[in-house]
């Protein structure tokens, strides 16, 4: 019998997951464990998947349905205030999952009240995390005050008593690490991502991306995706962008992504809009390469203190599309080929100047595509999950 994984999630975005059963199967694909379930279904035979989901916001006590080969249960939750979601019935139903499979539990987040239960109630279980920029209560603790400094401390007390019951941490920012052995000294980890399907990111000419794009063909281009919010330092893109352009006018600013103007996070939209950027909204998945592929340069600013993302998304699609990137979350990069795709700049003055090197030095770069297909792809990245699959099955003599 094939050894079972069961992907554990909970509804992080209420806006986003349906509330009920849709002939997309939507409600039970969407979010983290979804992605994950798909990715290491198609790539890993040896294994059979499952994701769980806690959700406070749907109709009925639960549901299951098989898609794709994947079973999947919605468990309704109660949501603890300050804390998060509760079931018992999920929490009863796994550990007799636990005892009579022995699955290896993945949870799709680490400092969370889901992850907290999970490593507390079944602490003789295979449990793995995986982290996705979410910040440490010690973090919290440190850098906060009021309420969120004393949910902090409870979220400090009960990592203190159940890290050292996870066996792996997959973590998507060095940053992360001095945070992680806080509470589990001996924790065992490597740096992860959630990979990319790199096939969706087409490559085509670069004048025929802007032509297709309605950009014009003399314009050198500057390309965040994203939300227009704070914690992406979308103002400080926009100045360096006013002021390169004050001497280089062909340079410009192009914001893709983002909600309409007044949404939540979208608190630099006026500001974008009185400087004459380029705010092209939502895109298509499928058409967003065609922005990558007209872009000289893809910005990603990441010198917040309270950022632990990692490489991002973003940044390795542009790599895909044969566009360089200027950010310095790519000292997460997982490959040893940083310095032929990429810059790096450790301030806002070094930022300027990478940018510029690279609007005007764009054949310094090479690469690209072929290094995300090598690190990324998503069967490397199932792999990778597959041989930390491995460690914790050896571990367990299983």
């Amino acid at each position: 019998m094939k050894q079972k994984i069961i992907i554990l999630c909970y509804n992080y975005e209420l806006s986003q997951f349906p509330t009920e059963p849709d002939l997309e199967n939507r409600f039970f694909t969407y979010g983290f464990g979804g992605t994950f379930g798909k990715l290491f279904a198609s790539h890993l035979d040896n294994y059979t998947f499952e994701v769980w989901r806690l959700d406070g916001n749907i109709k009925k006590k639960y549901y299951e349905k098989s898609v794709d080969n994947i079973t999947y249960k919605i468990f309704k939750a109660f949501h603890i205030k300050k804390l998060g979601l509760f079931s018992w019935k999920f929490i009863k139903t796994l550990k007799n999952e636990v005892k009579l499979f022995k699955p290896i539990l993945f949870i799709v987040h680490t400092h969370n009240f889901q992850t907290y239960q999970i490593a507390f109630f079944l602490k003789k279980a295979m449990i793995i995390t995986t982290h996705h920029g979410d910040w440490s209560p010690y973090f919290v603790y440190k850098n906060t005050s009021g309420l969120r400094k004393i949910k902090a401390l409870l979220g400090i007390a009960a990592e203190k008593l159940v890290m050292k019951n996870i066996d792996y941490f997959l973590l998507c920012d060095y940053k992360q690490v001095p945070y992680i052995k806080k509470p589990a000294p001996d924790a065992e980890w490597i740096l992860f991502s959630s990979g990319l399907d790199v096939d969706k990111f087409k490559v085509i000419n670069k004048s025929q991306a802007k032509e297709q794009l309605g950009l014009k063909d003399s314009a050198k281009y500057i390309l965040y995706v994203g939300k227009l919010y704070k914690y992406k330092q979308v103002e400080e893109l926009l100045n360096i962008w006013k002021d390169l352009k004050q001497k280089h006018p062909e340079i410009e600013l192009l914001l893709v992504g983002n909600e309409p103007k007044g949404s939540w996070g979208e608190e630099y939209y006026d500001l974008a809009e009185s400087y004459g950027a380029n705010i092209i909204g939502r895109v298509l998945n499928n058409e967003l390469y065609k922005y990558y592929c007209a872009a000289d340069v893809y910005v990603l600013i990441a010198l917040r203190e309270d950022n632990f993302g990692g490489t991002g998304i973003a940044p390795l699609e542009s790599l895909a599309c044969n566009t360089p990137v200027v950010s310095n979350s790519m000292k997460n990069y997982l490959g040893n080929n940083a310095e032929e795709i990429c810059e790096m700049p450790e301030s806002l003055p070094e930022y300027q100047n990478a940018i510029f090197k690279v609007l005007y030095n764009h054949g310094e770069y090479k690469n690209m595509r072929e290094s995300v297909e090598k690190y990324y792809s998503y069967n490397v990245t199932a792999n990778r999950a597959d041989e930390i699959f491995k460690k914790v099955l050896n571990k367990y003599k299983i």
